[in-house]
C-alpha cells in the first residue's frame, strides 16, 4: 500500500503498549507539529484532525486504534489499525445522499411499474429517470474531494510515522495480514 487511496486502512504489529504510543502521538502533537494538528479521542481509539480553521470539506483525518494483543508464550504486543478518511459528517452526508437517491429510484420504478400495470400514464417512470444521474454527480464530488485531499493524507501518515519512528505501511505490507 504504497500509494494512499481513498480511506486507506492499514495495521500493524509494535512491541510499544498503547499507552506508549498515545504518548508519543501527545507528545509529538505537542513538539513536532507545526501545521497545528489536534488529538482527540478515548480509550485506546485517537483522532488526528486538521485544526478547524484549515478544515475544509474534502480535508481528512487519521482514527488511530490500538489493541494490546497476547500470545501464549510471548510478549505483549499492539495491534495498530490506522484508517485515514473524510469527517464522519462529510462521509454521512454522501451516504444519505445516495442512500436518498437509491429511495427516490425504487419509488419511481415501482410507481411508474404500477401505473403502467394498471393502464394509468406511468409518470413514475420520470421521478427515477434524473437519479442516475445525480448518484453520478454525487460521485464526482467525491473524486474532487478525494484529489484536493491526498496532500493532507500524506501529511497525516508521516506525522504518525515521524512519532512512532517507523513507516507504518510498509510495516503493514511487511506482516502480510
Amino acid at each position: 500500500m504504497s500509494e494512499l487511496e481513498f480511506r486507506p486502512r492499514f495495521r500493524f504489529r509494535t512491541p510499544l503498549n498503547p499507552e506508549v504510543i498515545k504518548q508519543r502521538v501527545q507528545a509529538h502533537v505537542k513538539d513536532g507539529n507545526p501545521l497545528g494538528l489536534k488529538l482527540s479521542g478515548t480509550g485506546h481509539h485517537i483522532v488526528l484532525q486538521f485544526p478547524s480553521k484549515a478544515r475544509h470539506a474534502w480535508t481528512p483525518q487519521m482514527d488511530v486504534d490500538l489493541e494490546l494483543e497476547q500470545l501464549r508464550g510471548s510478549d505483549a504486543r499492539t495491534i495498530v489499525r490506522c484508517q485515514i478518511g473524510p469527517d464522519p459528517t462529510i462521509w454521512m452526508l454522501f451516504m444519505g445522499g445516495y442512500l436518498g437517491l437509491s429511495v427516490i429510484a425504487l419509488l419511481g420504478i415501482a410507481m411508474g411499474a404500477s401505473q403502467q400495470v394498471a393502464g394509468a400514464e406511468a409518470w413514475g417512470w420520470w421521478v427515477a429517470l434524473p437519479t442516475p444521474l445525480l448518484a453520478l454527480v454525487l460521485w464526482l464530488l467525491a473524486q474532487e474531494g478525494k484529489r484536493r485531499s491526498k496532500e493532507e493524507m500524506h501529511v497525516l501518515k508521516h506525522f504518525v510515522d515521524d512519532a512512532l519512528g517507523c513507516d507504518c505501511f510498509a510495516l503493514s505490507e511487511a506482516e502480510r495480514w
